[in-house]
């Protein structure tokens, strides 16, 4: 394996999941968890989650990866689709 291939693997396997890694950013901040928490009161969780989701992936370009995704880690959601760069 080469350093090129190394480092796509890893930006790759970091994009698969990057949705869970989005909501722990926003779990390990406190700041914007109370933002957060505030949107879910005005909104409603699933509502203001799948907004976040799609406004990740329309931003980022990505696409739908094939495969069942892990149980998050975060807990603020309960699943997600995985990712990818075409």
């Amino acid at each position: 394996m080469t350093v090129n291939e190394y480092a796509e693997q890893v930006v790759q396997g970091f994009i698969t999941d990057i949705t869970d890694n989005l909501f722990l950013s926003i779990e390990r901040n406190e700041a914007k968890m109370r933002d957060y928490m505030t949107n879910v009161n005005r909104f409603g969780k699933q509502e203001l989650n799948m907004a976040i989701a799609k406004k990740l992936k329309v931003t980022l370009e990505l696409k739908d990866a094939e495969g069942k995704s892990p149980p998050p880690k975060s807990q603020l959601i309960t699943a997600y689709t995985r990712l990818k760069k075409d």
